[in-house]
């Protein structure tokens, strides 16, 4: 039987043991230490994918919401330009809080071209989430409280028939208001409304605590229309839509998806690097081959011949130029460096890495935005700043997603209105041309133009008048199938309840109360019309609206003839309707099969006629066409081509001014400018060399060639004394951004130069 042996030490061994044990303690200090560097990944759901047998831990957004992602880790602030806010009516400045979740400082505009939430209804949120909105305080829904009557009766249809009395929180506004003098609670809204317009500027957030008392539903019909009916909907915080901060982010109208490359951390470096430049990060304005020269932390990744050797730069210690349009200037114009592997609705960045453990933090910074709709302002969006909110945790040997390798960073979509956005808002009523950069059709020139398919826009509308009417018609009193009452309005018969209908009425002086009138049913004059609706109005709502109409038909297989057969049937029928279906209107005059056959050859008989030949812009952008006739021509020019798309240009479009100018040129008959018609101090040159003249704003006509102070950009004048420029949008890659003569700032405070071209 083996005996237990008790160890024995000699002195010299003991020593020996000693010192092991304090290597070892000394080893386990500095292994702790060197992952003290990296914080704990936070606790976020994670769902594997797999990628050419290879397999990643990515979040899983099935079970992410704006309140679990994890808190930001530090405080900060933005104060928006005074101008800006002025521009859009509210304040975009922003403060938060270390340990604030995301729902509690960004808002709903900041994603309103990336998840899109405006296109969600308080009943849909409803149904998600489990709420009993009839148990929902009003005071929950925080845009609530700068809604006047005014905004409530437009954003509604048909609220101004219900009695003042069946409106519990407009009875008791008004009631406070009046003392209840003169105030009949069973009349309709819109007679009290008619009887003192006043009531109608009086707004929710004047019942003060009282709102509490009242619930969603008792404002009828508030829970059925999109988010974005309401006035300054982009104001308000995820928290403050009820139910919205617990929505899974794959369940938004745009989910987040995740799509590309796997790479896998091969090496991890400190900021100890220097000169990197073989990257695949940096941002949409440097590009995602960002160089970095000092502290050039980063994770270095294989796992593909693409990807060998690439490294993805730390963003906590490289900023690059980041932004657009007029808010970039905010953060100094600067964001951290990263990639956009699951969409734009956030930036990912490398942030902390430890070379003692192999191991890299990451984390997601957000953005402010304000984009143009049909009636706002295109404010661009701030650099990705807003963070650092702790993301995924990796080491080295294991796999992470970096998305597709493309000129974006990984981003999955261009920043256009996405097919599956366009469908869910149809299918929720909501017109395309309603949406924040659904108005790509809206050339500004009036009906010159072609859309998709080369179908010319104002042939297309002279067909349309021939069976609706003229700029003053006035449709019978109808409803449809969902409830919505209205009439049909002007030279395209539009319904008053739709929301583009409702929001260009509401910009015009007596829209609100022609609202009242129509959602009433009761009698409008052609006068009465044509002063809240006028034609500019009508043609810009049409262009985008059968541009959209034009691409379902595309994309269910039609062109030539029936191309326009079928955007005959989807104009009068909508986008469900069956292909050459045989149901008719409440006149019973025309099917949609013999709508859509009239409707083809009224525009054969167009397009014969050369009315899109004798197409001239609206005087909507000059008071009137400029005298010279190369000024001329290339305004028209600009009239026909309206905002076309840039992406054959340059870098995808998004280096395309000099190419965007020079071939509305060359649309206009005009030889090309600058020896490199890409560059635009080659186009310069070339004025300067006997081109062109330069002349003083206060001389400028439509039609002058604008050029900014630093030689970075390049537009043409919209209207006489230049207040007005038209130039190719980077970020959209269209001839789409409007500005003043100096692209608002985005250049330089050096004042441009314009010239004219010489005849």
């Amino acid at each position: 039987m083996l005996k237990k042996q008790r160890q024995r030490f000699t002195s010299g061994r003991l020593i020996g043991y000693i010192l092991s044990l304090l290597f070892g303690l000394i080893f386990l200090i500095s292994s702790d230490s060197a992952f003290a560097s990296i914080a704990p990944e936070p606790p976020i759901p994670t769902t594997a994918i797999e990628w050419e047998q290879q397999y990643a831990r990515i979040p899983d957004w099935s079970q992410i919401t704006f309140r679990t992602l994890p808190p930001v880790s530090s405080g900060g602030s933005f104060s928006a330009p005074p101008e800006a806010s002025e521009a859009i009516g509210y304040d975009l400045s922003r403060e938060w809080q270390a340990g604030q979740t995301t729902d509690t400082y960004l808002k709903l505009g900041d994603f309103q071209t990336s998840l899109y939430p405006q296109i969600f209804n308080l009943h849909t949120i409803a149904d998600l989430k489990g709420l009993d909105l009839r148990q929902v305080a009003l005071s929950s829904l925080e845009m609530a409280d700068w809604q006047t009557v005014n905004d409530l009766t437009t954003a509604i249809p048909g609220l101004s028939n219900l009695p003042v009395r069946q409106v519990g929180p407009i009875a008791k506004l008004w009631s406070d208001a009046t003392l209840g003098q003169n105030l009949d609670l069973s009349d309709s809204i819109g007679d009290a409304l008619t009887a003192l317009p006043e009531l109608g500027q009086l707004n929710l957030g004047q019942l003060g605590d009282r709102l509490i008392n009242f619930a969603i539903t008792d404002i009828p019909g508030l829970e059925n229309i999109p988010l974005q009916n309401l006035q300054d909907w982009e104001n308000s915080t995820i928290s403050g839509v009820p139910g919205l901060s617990d929505v899974p982010l794959a369940q938004m109208p745009n989910p987040i998806e995740a799509v590309g490359s796997l790479g896998r951390v091969d090496v991890v470096y400190g900021p100890a690097e220097q000169d990197r430049t073989n990257t695949i990060s940096g941002s949409n304005q440097v590009g995602f081959e960002a160089a970095c020269q000092t502290d050039c932390a980063h994770a270095e990744l294989t796992a593909s011949p693409t990807l060998h050797g690439k490294q993805w730069i730390s963003g906590k210690y490289q900023e690059v130029e980041g932004g657009e349009g007029f808010l970039k200037v905010v953060n100094g114009g600067k964001e951290p460096t990263g990639r956009h592997p699951f969409g734009d609705v956030f930036k990912v960045a490398v942030w902390d890495t430890d070379e003692a453990s192999g191991t890299i933090s990451t984390a997601l910074f957000f953005r402010i935005c304000q984009r143009g709709g049909l009636v706002s302002p295109d404010l661009g969006c701030t650099p990705y700043f807003l963070g650092p909110v702790p993301f995924l945790n990796y080491q080295e040997k294991s796999f992470m997603l970096v998305g597709p390798l493309d000129d974006r960073g990984g981003a999955s979509q261009p920043e256009s209105v996405p097919t599956g956005v366009m469908e869910k808002a149809r299918a929720m009523g909501i017109p395309i041309s309603a949406l924040p950069g659904g108005d790509s059709f809206i050339g500004g020139f009036g009906l010159c133009g072609e859309g998709p398919g080369g179908v010319d826009f104002s042939a297309l509308a002279a067909a349309f008048s021939s069976i609706e009417g003229n700029y003053g018609s006035v449709g019978s009193y109808v409803c449809d199938g969902d409830g919505n009452c209205g009439r049909g309005l002007g030279r395209y018969q539009y319904m008053s309840y739709r929301s583009d209908v409702r929001a260009s009425l509401r910009q015009q002086s007596g829209g609100v109360a022609l609202l009242s009138k129509l959602d009433s049913g009761a009698a409008i004059s052609q006068p009465e019309l044509e002063r809240a609706f006028p034609a500019a109005a009508q043609d810009n709502i049409f262009k985008a609206d059968q541009g959209r109409n034009i691409q379902q038909a595309q994309r269910e297989g039609f062109f030539g003839k029936r191309l326009i057969e079928r955007a005959g049937q989807i104009h009068f029928g909508g986008p469900a309707a069956p292909i050459d279906g045989g149901a008719s209107d409440v006149h019973g005059r025309l099917t949609l099969k013999t709508y859509g056959e009239e409707l083809a050859q009224q525009y054969e008989t167009a397009v014969a006629a050369g009315t899109g030949k004798r197409c001239e812009p609206s005087n909507a952008l000059g008071k009137e066409l400029p005298a010279g006739e190369a000024n001329q021509r290339i305004y028209q020019s600009m009239g026909r081509l309206g905002s076309f798309d840039s992406s054959m240009g340059p870098d995808g479009g998004n280096l395309a001014c000099a190419w965007a100018v020079n071939r509305v040129l060359a649309d206009a008959g005009i030889q090309p400018l600058g020896s490199n018609p890409n560059y635009v101090p080659s186009v310069e040159a070339d004025l300067q060399g006997g081109r062109g003249t330069q002349v003083n704003q206060t001389q400028a006509q439509a039609g002058d060639i604008v050029i900014a102070g630093s030689q970075a950009h390049i537009g043409i004048c919209l209207n006489q004394g230049c207040s007005r420029v038209r130039s190719n949008s980077s970020s959209r890659a269209r001839f789409t951004w409007e500005s003043n003569s100096n692209f608002d700032g985005f250049y330089g405070r050096a004042s441009s130069r314009i010239y004219r071209l010489k005849p």
